[in-house]
């Protein structure tokens, strides 16, 4: 009847929230018959035995999971936490007692702690869980933890009853906190009852808890999260009278201010922050929040006057505010504003760490300042911070691209000497720039360097090197690259060999040179084979019509894969998310299966990759012998 009475006067509305406090012209009396969070001493028990006819329709809808629900039905990576959060998200038709039963885990306090860490979303599931776990702890309590990840769990479901009945046993025990109140703050704000939320923080001394600034400031902040601003600011006039404001409180209403992009307010927020709380070397967030909002209007010079006046007073903003202000400058090219808060920065003492240390090193090289840049990969080991590769590479590219050779020289030995490698792009630059200067001995270094680290080349790199042997009319020296290269499967442009033929045409090199010309297609394309005298033991590859030739096999490739992959001798590429593969040929099978890729279209016994890759582990000798794959003559 009551309920029905609350209906009526509330209009008949839709959707009725299970713990609204009444708004209506009630006496105290009236409100705690109905209201939960406001008679905290009505039975505390009561939230455990409950119904819901919501609940009982969804189990009777879940199908029915056999044999039942223990453990051998979940996959054995699932941890026991798991397998139980999986059961309350989806409860069985024999109930979920039962099949808790069923599994029969040792219930801990850790272990219900875990299992409510995964249970968001379910619920009132979650709640008969607790009460289950509860009669299994063997005499001990739920931890305070416990209790306020389930009150915390209920509010994000709406579950407002539920919620304040746990608050309630929660104060019989005396485990309720500052947290716990947090979250309810939160959990009504995030479902649009500030006026709930407002009526919690009011109520909070009934249940052990200070009404004080602490308590205040969760509530603002919990409003301002969800950019409820203006009733923020009308929370803090109501009870600024009664509760006298700190730095915290300021700090969070400029924070949303600043998300809000109002900066009269924030400006007037601050003011009174002045006014009533004084200069606080520690409040950083505030001081933060407020700047960004002036430079967020393109109030730079506003911003940096007020960084002067904070300075007389020893108050600064943190470094976080340094790193987005100068790096954010930097890329819209501010270059004015990037040099003034780096010096403001310098002047607070306050340390630059790694990232501003290399935005501020890009800022000099692109500038051609490098003294500037040098002084800092000095001072940051000085300050503990150390260079790592994105340092290394910003200075080693710049050198690069205004053609510095010696320090460029200089920056690849100190970056490799303390394990950072370049970027293959400056590898492949870096190449270039050294065979222009006539340093084919740097380039070559370069070039091993990045087989060394394991950085295979591409046919734009191979194409630099060899071309650039040629220019430098050491043809030999080209033509012996060419071979790597061939060898390890870069295909080369027709242009580079047509350079290194006409070279070794012009060297006179006849043997060589009609090599060379036997293996070149008709239609421009690179033909390279290895020179037959060579006893090496590189791989015996041509590149001939864009393909590569094969040892011949005396199994088929599928079979032999299976092999390998039994022996971890190799790695399959990544699965991808569809069967289909991303790009379709003409001669696309949709019927055919790789086993090698994970994707139709081709058979295994047909795949090209896995040919090469077979290829590769015979040249190497990495195959046994004994397996017997290899035939007499090669397969084209």
């Amino acid at each position: 009847m009551m309920e029905k009475r609350k209906r009526e006067s509330e209009g008949g509305e839709k959707e009725q929230s299970n713990s609204n406090p009444s708004e209506s012209e009630t006496t105290n009396q009236q409100q705690m018959a109905y209201n939960p969070m406001l008679n905290p001493n009505k039975n505390p028990n009561s939230l455990l035995h409950f119904t819901n006819s919501d609940f009982q329709l969804r189990m009777a809808q879940t199908p029915l999971k056999l044999p039942h629900s223990n453990p051998s039905q979940y996959p054995l990576n699932m941890s026991k936490e798991e397998v139980v959060s999986w059961i309350l998200k989806n409860p069985p038709l024999i109930g979920v007692d039962v099949a808790l039963e069923e599994l029969k885990v040792m219930v801990t306090t850790e272990f219900v702690e875990g299992v409510l860490k995964l249970s968001y979303g379910a619920g009132l599931e979650a709640l008969r869980f607790f009460k289950w776990a509860s009669w299994r702890l063997n005499g001990t309590k739920h931890t305070a933890y416990a209790w306020n990840l389930l009150v915390d769990l209920l509010g994000k479901e709406k579950l407002f009853d539920a919620m304040w009945g746990c608050i309630k046993v929660m104060k019989t025990e005396g485990l309720l906190s500052m947290g716990t109140f947090s979250s309810v703050f939160g959990n009504y704000v995030s479902a649009d009852k500030i006026d709930e939320a407002t009526m919690t923080f009011e109520v909070m001394e009934k249940y052990g808890c200070p009404q004080d600034v602490v308590a205040l400031n969760c509530l603002l902040s919990a409003i301002c999260r969800y950019n409820q601003m203006e009733k923020a600011q009308d929370l803090l006039d109501r009870f600024e009278d009664r509760i006298n404001p700190d730095a915290d409180t300021y700090a969070v209403l400029m924070e949303g201010w600043e998300t809000k992009g109002n900066v009269a307010k924030s400006k007037h927020t601050f003011l009174e922050m002045i006014a009533r709380v004084g200069w606080v070397t520690s409040n950083t967030s505030a001081y933060n929040a407020f700047l960004n909002t002036l430079i967020n209007d393109c109030q730079e010079e506003e911003a940096l006057k007020l960084l002067n006046v904070m300075k007389s007073r020893k108050c600064f903003p943190d470094l976080s505010f340094f790193y987005r202000v100068i790096h954010g400058f930097y890329h819209r090219g501010d270059m004015k504003n990037v040099y003034g808060f780096w010096e403001m920065l310098r002047q607070s003492g306050i340390r630059p760490d790694s990232r501003t240390y290399d935005t501020m090193i890009d800022v000099f090289c692109s500038s051609n300042e490098f003294d500037s840049a040098y002084q800092l990969l000095d001072e940051m080991v000085f300050n503990g911070v150390f260079p790592n590769s994105k340092t290394y590479n910003s200075v080693f590219e710049a050198l690069i691209s205004k053609c510095r050779i010696e320090e460029a020289s200089s920056i690849f030995r100190e970056m490799t000497k303390n394990d950072c490698y370049p970027l293959y792009a400056n590898y492949v630059m870096a190449i270039k720039m050294y065979l222009e200067a006539d340093d084919p001995e740097m380039a070559t270094t370069i070039w091993r360097h990045m087989i060394l680290k394991g950085v295979a080349p591409k046919a734009d790199c191979a194409s630099i090197l060899i071309g650039g042997f040629c220019d430098l009319k050491r043809v030999s020296v080209a033509w012996k690259y060419c071979e790597e290269a061939v060898g390890r499967g870069i295909q080369l442009p027709s242009e580079i060999m047509r350079k290194l033929k006409d070279g070794l045409a012009k060297e006179g090199n006849t043997e060589t040179y009609k090599h060379l010309e036997n293996n070149m297609s008709n239609d421009g394309g690179a033909k390279a084979k290895s020179d037959p005298k060579n006893t090496s033991k590189s791989p015996e590859l041509i590149l001939e019509n864009n393909r590569r030739e094969f040892a011949r096999l005396s199994e088929p490739p599928q079979k032999i894969l299976k092999k390998l992959l039994e022996s971890s001798m190799i790695t399959l590429p990544p699965r991808p998310a569809t069967l289909k593969p991303a790009k379709i040929g003409k001669n696309y099978d949709p019927e055919a299966f790789c086993d090698y890729h994970g994707v139709t279209g081709h058979v295994t016994n047909r795949c090209i990759a896995l040919r090469r890759k077979l290829q590769d582990l015979i040249d190497s000798n990495q195959v046994p012998v004994e397996w017997g794959i290899l035939a007499s003559q090669p397969n084209q």
